[in-house]
């Protein structure tokens, strides 16, 4: 079996750039490709509900718990990851954010470090994690919260209406 190739038949990477030289998602598996990690230069691996089967020497693993349900609250969580991402990118590193596929727990995590920690409306986040990763789909709870999180950032200001957001559906159809 080949490598798995983008539709431009280059090779497809085992999880995608957010912020050159800062910050990347991907699915649990990406933790463990230590070519991957290696080459784009990753020292901080984030493991947000998962944890990574096994841990490559000189990578320093946070695990922060978040189950994927709709009524989880995300806050504490977005914080302290953006506490770790910020503290990462002091020390000059990069960090990969991960959840079990990358569809809905890291990816929200990712959209609300955008909004807290580089200023973006949710719209620019998502879009942002959209364009780099087409599967995510972070759960009607999570967008409800990502949604309430801009309007507490930005003086009650929103880019994005939530609300009709259903499971599953991909973030670049909202969009």
């Amino acid at each position: 079996m080949g490598k798995k190739k983008n539709p431009d038949g280059s090779a497809k990477q085992p999880a995608a750039c957010i912020m050159p030289d800062l910050l990347y998602l991907g699915p649990v598996s990406a933790t463990s490709n230590g070519a991957f990690l290696a080459r784009e230069g990753i020292t901080h691996v984030l493991s947000i509900g998962k944890s990574p089967a096994s841990r490559i020497d000189g990578i320093t693993y946070e695990r922060l718990s978040l189950t994927d349900e709709e009524h989880s609250i995300i806050e504490p969580v977005a914080t302290r990851a953006s506490e770790i991402i910020d503290k990462a990118a002091s020390a000059g590193g990069k960090v990969l954010v991960h959840c079990s596929a990358a569809i809905s727990r890291s990816p929200t995590i990712v959209a609300a470090y955008l909004m807290k920690s580089r200023g973006m409306s949710l719209r620019e986040a998502l879009e942002v994690v959209a364009a780099a990763r087409e599967s995510v789909a972070p759960n009607p709870g999570f967008m409800r919260q990502l949604g309430d999180m801009e309007k507490e950032l930005f003086d009650g200001k929103s880019t994005f209406d939530p609300s009709g957001v259903t499971a599953m559906t991909r973030l670049a159809s909202w969009l």
